[in-house]
C-alpha cells in the first residue's frame, strides 16, 4: 500500500541515489580521461551539443549512467533481495553493471545519426567495436568503479549520512561532546509474537517493520542502532525540536504500520504495536574498535531514554518523554502533553519527571440520529438471528 509517507520515502531515496551516482560518475569519467588521456571516447556525441566541450558531454553521459544505476538500485530493493537466492544477489547486479559498461563502449564510436539508421540485427553486428586494449581497459575500469560505487553506498548506509563525512576525515577518532535527542522504540509483546510465529516468519516481520521505520528520515531522524525488534533513533537538538520532528517521527511510523494493517494481518496474522521513550542530553560521540570499527554514542542520556521506554508498559502509554525535552518544546500544536509524575527509574538515583504525549487527531464526525436508529435495528435483528440458530 502506497501511503503519502511511503511515497515521500521513495522519492527522497530515488533523488539521493540519483545525485550520488551523478557526482560519482562525473568524477569517475574525468578520472578515466586523466589516467588514459583519451578525451575522445564520446567525441561523436559532441556534434549534437551546441557547445563543443567534452565536459558538457561528460555531464550528459554521467546523468545517463546515474539514471541507469538508480533504476537498478530501485529494482534490487529490500523486498526483492529478501526473496531471492544468494547466487542471484551476487551474479545479477554484476551482470547489469557489465552490460551497462559494454553498452557504453558500443555506443562510444557511434554518432546519433548512425544509431537512427539501424534497421536490423545485421546492422547491429556491423557496429560492434573491435575488442582491443582500449575496449578492455575501459571495461576493467568501469567494473572497478562499479565496485567502489557500491562500497561507498554501503558505507554511507552503515554509519549514516550524518556521520559519514566525519568518519572519512577522521574527526570521530577523538571523542567529542554533543547534545542530542534519543528515542528508543520497541515492539510490544515481542516475546509472545515470536513464540506464535516461527523464527523465520518473525525475522520477516522485523524486516518489514524496519523497512517501514525508514519514515523517520522524513522527520530528519537518523537510525543509530537496531536492537532486536527495536531501534534507537537520534536527532541533533535543533532538528529534533523543529516542527516537533522527534514526536512526529514516532506517530508517523505508527501510522504507516497501521495503514498497512491488511498486509500485516494477511502475512502474519497480527498488526505490531510499538512503544517509545524520548530523552535529550549530552553524549560523547566517538569511533570505537580496532578490528571492527563502529560509531558509538556514550552517556547517561541513552540509559535514561532506555529506562523511560521501559516504563511504557507499567503506565500503559505508547510514548513517554522526559521533562527536559518537554521544557525545550516551543510549540505543542498537534500533541496532547500530560504529566505522568516524578518516577523512579531503574538504576537511577534521582527521579525523573515523565510526560505522556499523544497525537491530536481530526474530530470524528457524529453519526446522525437516523443512522443510529437504523444501526440499532440491524443489531436487534442480528441478535434475533443468532438466537434462532
Amino acid at each position: 500500500m502506497f501511503t503519502r509517507e511511503k511515497i515521500i520515502i521513495r522519492f527522497n531515496l530515488f533523488f539521493r541515489n540519483l545525485l550520488f551516482h551523478f557526482v560519482f560518475w562525473y568524477a569517475g569519467l574525468l578520472l578515466y580521461v586523466f589516467l588514459t588521456g583519451n578525451d575522445q571516447l564520446f567525441s561523436k556525441y559532441v556534434d549534437i551539443i551546441e557547445f563543443n566541450s567534452w565536459y558538457l558531454t561528460n555531464f550528459f553521459l554521467a546523468a545517463s549512467i546515474a539514471l541507469l544505476f538508480t533504476l537498478v538500485d530501485t529494482f534490487f530493493n529490500d523486498r526483492f533481495m529478501r526473496f531471492s537466492s544468494s547466487r542471484i544477489l551476487v551474479f545479477l547486479p554484476s551482470l547489469f553493471y557489465f552490460a551497462i559498461g559494454f553498452l557504453l563502449m558500443v555506443l562510444a564510436p557511434l554518432s546519433p545519426k548512425t544509431l537512427l539508421n539501424v534497421k536490423g540485427f545485421d546492422d547491429v553486428l556491423a557496429l560492434m567495436p573491435e575488442m582491443n586494449i582500449h575496449f578492455t581497459r575501459f571495461l576493467v575500469y568501469f567494473y572497478l568503479a562499479c565496485f567502489f560505487n557500491n562500497f561507498l553506498q554501503r558505507m554511507v548506509k552503515k554509519v549514516g549520512k550524518g556521520n559519514f563525512k566525519n568518519w572519512v576525515f577522521g574527526i570521530l577518532n577523538k571523542p567529542r561532546e554533543e547534545e542530542r535527542i534519543f528515542m528508543f522504540i520497541d515492539m510490544r509483546s515481542s516475546t509472545s509474537i515470536a513464540e506464535k510465529l516461527s523464527h523465520k516468519k518473525f525475522s520477516h516481520l522485523v524486516q518489514d517493520v524496519f523497512n517501514d521505520m525508514a519514515v523517520v528520515d522524513n522527520y530528519m531522524g537518523e537510525i543509530y542502532q537496531y536492537l532486536g525488534d527495536g531501534a534507537i533513533i537520534s536527532w541533533p537538538v535543533e532538528r529534533g525540536l523543529k516542527n516537533n520532528n522527534c514526536l512526529r517521527a514516532f506517530y508517523g511510523f505508527v501510522n504507516v504500520v497501521n495503514k498497512r494493517e491488511r498486509y500485516y494481518e494477511r502475512r502474519y496474522g497480527l498488526v505490531p504495536k510499538f512503544k517509545a521513550g524520548i530523552h535529550v542530553g549530552k553524549v560523547m560521540v566517538l569511533q570505537v574498535g580496532r578490528i571492527r570499527r563502529d560509531i558509538s554514542y556514550n552517556g547517561d542520556t541513552l540509559n535514561t531514554a532506555a529506562r523511560i521506554e521501559s516504563m511504557c508498559n507499567i503506565h500503559k502509554k505508547s510514548l513517554l518523554v522526559s521533562s527536559d525535552l518537554v521544557d525545550m518544546m516551543v510549540d505543542r500544536n498537534g500533541f496532547y502533553v500530560r504529566e505522568v509524575g516524578n518516577i523512579k527509574l531503574k538504576g537511577k538515583r534521582r527521579k525523573v519527571d515523565l510526560h505522556y504525549v499523544r497525537e491530536k487527531r481530526a474530530p470524528v464526525q457524529q453519526t446522525s440520529p437516523q443512522i443510529r436508529t437504523l444501526l440499532e435495528k440491524l443489531n436487534i435483528h442480528k441478535n434475533k438471528l443468532v438466537v434462532t440458530k
